[in-house]
């Protein structure tokens, strides 16, 4: 199965519902191991700290996580500074928090607290 591709289905004990991934024949124990308990959640919490983040619209060279030119822009969408100074397109980082498995710069691994 090619990651990224897997689907979740919901799993009810008692008044829980657990999402697991499943691929339609079997559970995969590595993908429920790094799923998110809440993935709701975790993306609400994700948008929270990237709409926070200072806008990097004086930056200049590429973003390191698409290596594409960091245009400058304003609002929603302009390049967000990380608390250690790098910089990176607003959807580029809000990808790479929500599928890391951890808060942390991609370049210098600092730590994003959410």
């Amino acid at each position: 199965m090619a990651a990224g591709s897997t689907q979740y289905d919901v799993v009810v004990s008692g008044n829980n519902t657990i999402p697991a991934p499943s691929d339609g024949r079997h559970f995969d124990l590595d993908d429920a191991m790094m799923m998110p308990e809440d993935p709701a959640a975790m993306a609400q919490t994700i948008t929270r700290l990237v709409s926070e983040m200072p806008t990097g619209s004086y930056a200049t060279g590429n973003c390191s996580i698409c290596m594409e030119s960091l245009w400058p822009s304003d609002g929603s969408s302009a390049p967000r500074q990380v608390s250690c100074g790098h910089v990176y397109h607003h959807d580029c980082i809000t990808d790479w928090l929500f599928n890391a498995n951890s808060y942390s710069c991609p370049l210098c691994r600092h730590q994003i607290s959410p």
